[in-house]
């Protein structure tokens, strides 16, 4: 089935979309997201639709939902201020608003066309009275027609055109017409080789920069009373928020989180379908004014928790508590990927180092830090040491 909009053409047999003469590179997910707005746009279609449709009703972050639409807006030319072709309707869905006609239709108005031509016979057949063909429908057909015509050819008529320029240029320098005709077949063939070699490498990505994405799992409440379930849920938000705070670090929504409540959660799929690296969880207890938290650090590619401790302290203190618990979290996913300028900074707040204490924790970052870049981290950060002494 093909399906034709503004200048933009969807194969779903071919998997291909075309804007004009041009394919428009698109992962598989984009592509069955435009086909079931496309196949839908009679209504809204909400977020739990396009869920069951697109990822077979896997649990989904919202952040996920809206990088596949805009970059569907973006392959059709259309844009999330815009909304000329795919329009968001608030807390409802999504729907396609654009006029949209698939290849299907097309044969079936050429036959309507064809049965009108003879309009006599079918009224004597009928016996009803004669009907005549509207004008304005062999238009039409005849347009679509030739729109389909030219947007099979329009890619061959750019490159002769291309072909034709070089061979004008050459052949002007060349003269006469004779070494113009064989130049110009030299160069065509040449061309077309060329584009032919272009479109068939593979295209190549820039590698992508670890970077700090995590999810913060809803805490587990140590305590038998189930009224204390809102603490531990309060300190699950908390930390998600400080986490956030942070600049260049992604952290998924605490909506998202809490989706997570009480199952079993494969930590390997979970940081596939999140797009995330690492996972915050633990527990905590209340006793009294007395809070403990127990907190690790996974890392969702190995499934592997990196860092574990506890964390003592009253609740009237409680922000400086999780501000801590912040700073070491943060500490040690940096010291992991290696990102030591980031870690000195959260591991010094956390630990509260200063003077002798930093020149110490220098050596914990030497265990870390590649041959070669010990003595830069050295000078750099002498200074800040004995600014804090």
């Amino acid at each position: 089935m093909r399906y034709f909009f503004v200048d933009c053409a969807l194969d779903t047999d071919r998997r291909e979309l075309r804007r004009g003469s041009d394919v428009v590179p698109t992962t598989p997910q984009v592509l069955d997201l435009l086909e079931y707005l496309i196949r839908s746009r009679d209504r809204v279609v909400s977020k739990d639709d396009l869920v069951n449709a697109i990822w077979n009703g896997r649990i989904v972050s919202d952040a996920a939902l809206t990088t596949r639409l805009n970059a569907a807006r973006r392959a059709i030319g259309d844009s999330g201020d815009q909304q000329r072709l795919i329009k968001t309707f608030p807390r409802r869905g999504f729907r396609f608003v654009a006029a949209v006609h698939d290849e299907d239709q097309r044969p079936g108005a050429a036959v309507i066309s064809g049965a009108l031509a003879e309009p006599s016979k079918l009224a004597c057949e009928a016996g009803r009275a004669t009907v005549s063909i509207p004008d304005a429908a062999e238009r039409v057909v005849g347009k679509r027609r030739f729109d389909d015509w030219l947007g099979r050819h329009r890619g061959r008529i750019k490159l002769v055109g291309a072909a034709l320029a070089w061979v004008a240029t050459i052949g002007a320098i060349a003269g006469g017409l004779i070494g113009y005709w064989n130049v110009w077949k030299t160069i065509r063939t040449d061309v077309v080789r060329e584009a032919q070699r272009i479109q068939a490498q593979p295209t190549v990505r820039p590698e992508i920069a670890p970077r700090l994405s995590l999810v913060v799992l809803p805490f587990a409440n140590l305590n038998n009373d189930p009224e204390q379930d809102h603490f531990a849920d309060a300190v699950t938000t908390e930390l998600t928020t400080g986490l956030a705070r942070t600049p260049a670090i992604f952290v998924v929504g605490r909506e998202t989180a809490f989706t997570y409540r009480n199952k079993a959660v494969d930590l390997k799929q979970l940081g596939t379908d999140l797009g995330i690296r690492w996972a915050v969880h633990g527990a905590v207890r209340r006793n009294g004014d007395q809070v403990r938290i127990n907190v690790s650090l996974t890392d969702l590619q190995t499934a592997r928790d990196v860092w574990s401790d506890r964390f003592d302290g009253e609740r009237t203190h409680l922000a400086a508590l999780q501000g801590n618990i912040t700073a070491r979290l943060l500490c040690v996913a940096h010291l992991h990927l290696r990102q030591y300028e980031q870690a000195i900074e959260q591991c010094s707040r956390s630990l509260n180092m200063t003077g002798t204490d930093f020149q110490a924790y220098i050596g914990l970052i030497s265990a870390y830090r590649p041959t070669g870049q010990m003595e830069n981290a050295r000078e750099g950060n002498g200074l800040a040491a004995e600014g804090t002494s």
